[in-house]
């Protein structure tokens, strides 16, 4: 059965963790971070707290880099970070993820249709908090999936938080 879920990030500045709540407001996965070196890696551990399952992983600092082309630079930014040493997007890719993205039809925002080797798991959409106007400080994203492919989209939705890069196709 799929669910919706709300992604968001810790509410403390020099955090760079990310949470998902499900409609009760009960944090159901969490990426939180454990150490920021000044240089290197930063040490987070996932942690999905209906399995119970509690993963470590190396996260890099995120990169973008944008080139100006014919439609001009949003669609020419690019932006990845590591993860375990790898590029998050060669990472999810080697996972069999794919991410399909496109403007939300007659709102402000991104939509992103998640597969895994080909079959549809995940749909993640922007979203703002409730009252808080067009402009805001807070990223949300709202997670569409099923709880077998709740690390995978919750991974992918962190992928998408933290990179300023607005199409994946």
């Amino acid at each position: 059965m799929t669910k919706t879920y709300l992604f968001q990030p810790e509410k403390k500045v020099m955090k760079q963790g990310f949470f998902m709540t499900d409609e009760n407001g009960n944090i159901v996965l969490e990426a939180k971070m454990l150490r920021q070196p000044l240089f290197g890696a930063m040490d987070f551990e996932f942690v999905n707290h209906l399995s119970g399952k509690t993963t470590s992983h190396k996260v890099g600092k995120t990169l973008t880099s944008q080139t100006e082309g014919q439609l001009g630079s949003i669609l020419s930014t690019k932006s990845r970070f590591k993860f375990d040493g790898k590029n998050i997007w060669d990472y999810l890719h080697e996972e069999g993820i794919r991410i399909d993205s496109h403007l939300q039809g007659g709102k402000l925002g991104m939509s992103y249709e998640v597969s895994l080797k080909g079959q549809p798991i995940a749909s993640i959409t922007t979203s703002s908090p409730k009252g808080a106007g067009l402009i805001t400080t807070r990223f949300f994203l709202e997670v569409t999936t099923d709880e077998s492919n709740l690390d995978t989209a919750f991974l992918t939705a962190f992928a998408i938080a933290r990179t300023e890069q607005t199409f994946y196709n």
